[in-house]
């Protein structure tokens, strides 16, 4: 049980150090570039991560597209029963997005790779690369009003994931300077947004809190539900099942706050969102990893 124990807190405790230094930044330190810093991961070190790990993983690719396949399942389950719940309620269901879309990259990826190693960064990079092409096409359609193809096939992760599988499947042998030159560039990620999470939830403020706090909860626990249902439906067992499980359940991701602001919404609720879920998953994510583990 103790051994257990710390086996948790060794996978739960870099992520919360890191975010903790970016909570201290933000009081302390000099301004913190976030827009820069979240342009500079998405279009450079997260596409240099992607192709990276897709280009040089030992997990099979079938593996890894039965993993995405199970990251599409979830979220189109996920987002039918947010919407109705959201409807029901009487709710915008345009929050649909921020409810169903968690932060896979930021928190996701470090818990993952902490939990289960090379092997479930593999998986865990899978879940994310469909989520971000999910996200900034459908999710971003939602926010903006509007649809827009060419904003999808400008996207860099979109880009990294196809050229990363296509070096897969046909065993091309990319020139190891350029492997790793892109290493480096993807070992930015990690702690980078990490660091990025500490400083954003550090600047937001629950509005509405008893709202907040149950809206939380029913996110919560239809993540939980949807990722055991999803995991079982799919026969997903091992490595795989405890990444799709993590992957689903992680709490809010803080790009819905940047989003909401970037298309003229109010953010108070969807950043009171945030906040709550990230507190919440301090306790519930560690029971979860003692489940899965």
């Amino acid at each position: 049980m103790s051994s257990t124990i710390v086996q948790i807190a060794n996978i739960l405790a870099p992520g919360m150090f890191l975010a903790i230094v970016g909570l201290f930044w933000h009081y302390k330190g000099p301004r913190f570039p976030v827009d820069f810093v979240t342009t500079l991961i998405l279009n450079l070190c997260m596409p240099a991560l992607l192709f990276h790990t897709l280009a040089t993983s030992t997990v099979p690719l079938e593996s890894l597209g039965r993993m995405a396949l199970a990251t599409l399942v979830v979220h189109i389950v996920f987002t039918l029963a947010a919407v109705a719940l959201l409807k029901l309620a009487g709710k915008d269901w345009r929050l649909c997005v921020a409810q169903v879309v968690g932060n896979t990259g930021n928190l996701g990826l470090p818990v993952c790779f902490l939990a289960f190693g090379d092997e479930g960064l593999a998986y865990a990079m899978a879940f994310f690369a469909v989520q971000c092409l999910l996200l900034f096409s459908l999710g971003e359609a939602v926010y903006a009003g509007s649809a827009s193809v060419s904003r999808v096939l400008r996207s860099p992760v979109l880009h990294a994931i196809w050229l990363g599988v296509l070096v897969q499947m046909l065993d091309v042998q990319v020139p190891e300077m350029a492997l790793q030159t892109l290493q480096l560039l993807g070992q930015v990620v990690i702690p980078l947004m990490l660091i990025t999470l500490g400083i954003s939830l550090a600047g937001m403020r629950a509005a509405q809190l008893p709202s907040t706090l149950l809206w939380a909860l029913i996110r919560t626990l239809l993540a939980m539900s949807v990722g055991f249902g999803v995991a079982s439906l799919m026969g997903l067992e091992g490595v795989a099942r405890g990444v799709l499980i993590i992957e689903t359940v992680v709490p809010v991701a803080v790009f819905h706050y940047l989003l909401s602001i970037r298309h003229g919404h109010d953010a108070s609720e969807v950043s009171g969102l945030i906040l709550v879920t990230h507190i919440a998953a301090i306790f519930y994510l560690p029971i979860l990893l003692g489940v899965l583990l």
